[in-house]
């Protein structure tokens, strides 16, 4: 009996590894010192996930002081163009309705200006 749940607790946490990202709200992807899409609208009460999938480290930083992310690392083995682990993610939930502009602070708009972003949130 015992080798029997053995194998079932190994099947359900091998899933739980494989299963990738569970988040299935609106995605931004950072890569080559931009966001995509670098606009979006949404609903109060959504949650947008940033993930960095560029190779090297970014961050995500409300303009107006409302979230930052820290240093989101980059993929690793793949130089985050194919293959090896993902890049760290963010995650925030937007519960107020209004206009988010953000960057990066690591590479700021002053030195990269296209490296910018906005999230308009409705009621």
């Amino acid at each position: 009996m015992r080798p029997k749940w053995f194998v079932i607790v190994a099947v359900l946490a091998m899933a739980a590894a494989c299963g990738g990202s569970s988040s299935s709200g609106p995605q931004v992807t950072i890569r080559d010192f931009s966001f995509s899409p670098s606009t979006m609208q949404i609903k109060a009460g959504t949650t947008v996930t940033w993930t960095n999938n560029g190779p090297m480290p970014h961050t995500t930083v409300s303009d107006n002081d409302v979230w930052t992310s820290g240093t989101l690392a980059p993929p690793s083995g793949g130089g985050g163009y194919g293959g090896g682990t993902a890049g760290q993610s963010f995650p925030f939930t937007f519960n107020t309705p209004g206009s988010y502009p953000y960057h990066c602070s690591l590479h700021p708009p002053a030195q990269y200006p296209d490296f910018v972003g906005t999230i308009t949130v409705t009621p």
